[in-house]
C-alpha cells in the first residue's frame, strides 16, 4: 500500500489547481502559498499508522507551482521558472516543501515519491501535453520545444537532488514525443523506481477509476502499460495495477461544486474522512483483488493533517494489523501448486489470503481452496495478492487444500497461502496495533498468559483489566498480558497493541 498527496497553490487551500473561471483555471499569485504550520513529520506519521509503506507527493500539479524550489531557467530564449515556492512568503521564500517531505519520510521509514505532471501546466500554457495559442494574464509565453525543454530540466532536479524514489507519476501520460528522453532520463537518475503510467521498464498502469473498488478478476498482465482495464491472463506486457482513491467523501451532502475535482482530492472543510467499512471495503477491493492501494492524504490550508483525518488513519491501519497481523489460523509459505493444511482442533476462519510467486510473471489462471473435501472458492486470478472472503464463519473445520486448476506455461508457486478470522461488519478495535514486534515480558510485569488468543480477545482482555498497559500476541496465539511498557523489539509474526480510549 501507498498513499497520495496535493500539495500546491490556492487561494483556499494549501492544496489546489487554481479557481476556475469562465472554463479556465487561473493562476494564483506565489503570495498566496503562506501556510502557517507546515509538519511533515506528522503528514507522515499520519499516514505510516494506517500501514502505508511508500507516499507520493504532489510536487506539480495542474497550475504549474511548484513547492519545490525549481532552478529551471533558459536565458538563450529568456525564461525562468519563477512560479514556485521560492516565489512565496513561506520560509521567506527558503522553504522546500519536497525536501522537508523526503526527509520525513526518510525518518519514518516510508519510502518517498513524485508527482509532476507532464501533460498540463497552466503556467506553461500547456493542456494535454501541447502549449496553447492564447493566453492569459501571467502564463509564460513558449514555443513547443521550449516546453519540452522546461519538463525536462525539472524532471532532472527532482530525480537528482532528492535521492532514491519509489514511484514517480505520470497523471495523464506525458509528451509522446519525448518519450525515449523520459526514460532515458528514468533510467539513468532514478533505474530501481517505478512509473504510474509513464514509460521505462519498471511501469504500474492506472486501475481506471478512483473509486477505490475495482472489479476481479484482476490480472498483472495487460495489452499495454495504457490498458485501463482489468487486464488479461494472455496480456503481453507485465504491468501492474495501482488503485488511487480518495479519503475525503461527502457526509451525505454534495460536496462544493467549484473545488478542485468535487473536493475530494484537496482538503475540503464540507467533507470528512471515510468511514472504516468503507476504507476497508477498498482495501479488500484493490489490495485483495491484486492491485496496489494509493490513498490519498489531505493536509489543510495551515499545513497539517486535521486530528480526525489523523484519528481515521489509525484506525484503519489498526484494523488491517489486527486482522492481517495477527497469527493465522494456519499458513505455509513457498508451497507448490498443490497442497493441504491439517488445521487445529477446534479452529474458525472466515477467509483465505494467497500471494502467488511472480517471478516468472503471473501464472495461475484458475484455482480451488476445499474445506473438509468440499470447494469453498473457485476463482481464476491470485497475483501478489488475493483475499477470498468466505460465505461464513468456518469452524471445526479439519483440513484445508489448495489446487491450481489452470496455469499458464510455467511452473506456479505459492509464496504463502493463509486462513484468517476476522470480523466481517469493521468496527474501532479500540486497541493500537504494532505488527512483528513483541514488548519485553520479565517475568516482575506479567500480568496473565491467555492461551489460544486472538487479537480482538488479547485486546479485549488488556482493555478489561486495568493494570494492563500493553500486550503482545505471539506466533503461538499466545496472549502476554504487561503492567508497564519496557520497550521491545522486532517479532516476526508477532503482533502487539495498547489500549486506546
Amino acid at each position: 500500500m501507498g498513499t497520495f498527496q496535493a500539495c500546491g497553490i490556492g487561494a483556499m487551500t494549501l492544496e489546489g489547481n487554481g479557481e476556475v473561471e469562465g472554463g479556465y483555471i487561473t493562476l494564483p499569485p506565489p503570495e498566496t502559498f503562506a501556510p502557517t504550520d507546515v509538519d511533515t513529520d506528522q503528514w507522515v506519521q499520519a499516514i505510516k499508522a494506517y500501514g502505508s509503506k511508500h507516499a507520493v507527493l504532489v510536487v506539480s500539479h495542474g497550475c504549474g507551482f511548484n513547492t519545490f524550489p525549481s532552478n529551471t531557467a533558459f536565458p538563450e530564449f529568456g525564461f525562468v521558472y519563477n512560479y514556485t515556492i521560492r516565489a512565496s512568503p513561506w520560509k521567506n521564500g527558503t522553504g522546500d516543501i519536497a525536501r522537508d517531505f523526503v526527509n520525513s519520510c526518510r525518518k519514518y521509514g516510508i519510502e518517498p515519491g513524485f508527482y509532476h505532471g507532464a501533460m498540463n501546466n497552466a503556467f506553461l500554457n500547456v493542456v494535454g501535453g501541447q502549449v496553447q495559442p492564447n493566453t492569459i494574464p501571467g502564463q509564460a509565453t513558449i514555443t513547443q520545444d521550449q516546453y519540452y525543454q522546461i519538463l525536462l530540466a525539472n524532471l532532472r532536479q527532482l530525480w537528482t537532488d532528492y535521492g532514491p524514489l519509489a514511484e514517480v507519476w505520470f497523471d495523464g501520460g506525458y509528451p509522446a514525443a519525448k518519450s525515449d528522453e523520459i526514460a532515458a532520463l528514468l533510467q539513468e537518475l532514478q533505474p530501481t523506481a517505478v512509473a504510474f503510467g509513464g514509460p521505462g521498464a519498471n511501469v504500474v498502469r492506472w486501475c481506471g477509476t478512483e473509486s477505490g473498488q475495482l472489479s476481479y478478476p484482476y490480472w498483472s498482465t495487460a495489452k499495454s502499460v495504457g490498458d485501463c482495464t482489468q487486464g488479461e491472463p494472455d496480456g503481453p506486457v507485465f504491468v501492474p495495477a495501482e488503485a488511487d482513491t480518495c479519503f475525503q467523501t461527502a457526509p451525505g451532502v454534495d460536496s462544493d461544486p467549484r473545488a478542485p475535482y468535487g473536493g475530494c482530492w484537496f482538503y475540503n472543510p464540507s467533507m470528512v474522512p471515510k468511514s472504516l467499512s468503507q476504507l476497508v471495503t477498498s482495501y479488500h477491493e484493490t489490495v485483495g483483488i491484486n492491485a496496489n492501494l494509493l490513498l490519498d492524504w489531505t493536509p489543510n490550508q495551515t499545513g497539517i493533517v486535521p486530528p480526525e483525518h489523523v484519528q481515521r488513519y489509525q484506525e484503519f491501519g489498526d484494523w488491517i494489523r489486527g486482522c492481517y497481523g495477527a497469527p493465522p489460523v494456519a499458513s505455509v509459505e513457498q508451497a507448490g501448486s498443490s497442497f493441504t493444511l491439517n488445521l487445529p482442533a477446534g479452529s474458525e476462519f472466515d477467509r483465505v489470503v494467497i500471494m502467488e510467486d511472480q517471478t516468472n510473471g503471473q501464472l495461475i489462471r484458475g484455482y480451488t481452496v476445499a474445506i473438509d473435501g468440499q470447494i469453498a472458492v473457485q476463482e481464476t486470478a491470485i497475483g501478489h495478492k488475493r483475499i477470498a472472503l468466505l460465505k461464513g464463519y468456518i469452524k471445526n473445520a479439519k483440513t484445508v487444500t489448495f489446487n491450481v486448476t489452470s496455469a499458464a506455461t510455467g511452473t506456479p508457486k505459492i509464496a504463502s497461502f493463509a486462513l484468517f478470522n476476522c470480523s466481517r461488519e469493521p468496527t474501532v478495535s479500540g486497541c493500537a496495533f504494532t505488527s512483528d514486534f513483541a514488548y519485553n515480558a520479565p517475568a516482575s510485569i506479567i500480568i496473565a498468559n491467555i492461551t489460544g488468543a486472538t487479537s480482538s480477545s488479547c485486546c479485549d482482555a488488556c482493555r478489561s483489566n486495568n493494570k494492563c498497559a500493553v500486550f503482545t500476541l505471539t506466533p503461538a496465539k499466545q496472549c502476554v498480558l504487561l503492567s508497564a511498557n519496557q520497550g521491545g523489539s522486532d517479532s516476526p509474526g508477532s503482533l502487539s497493541g495498547s489500549p486506546q480510549g
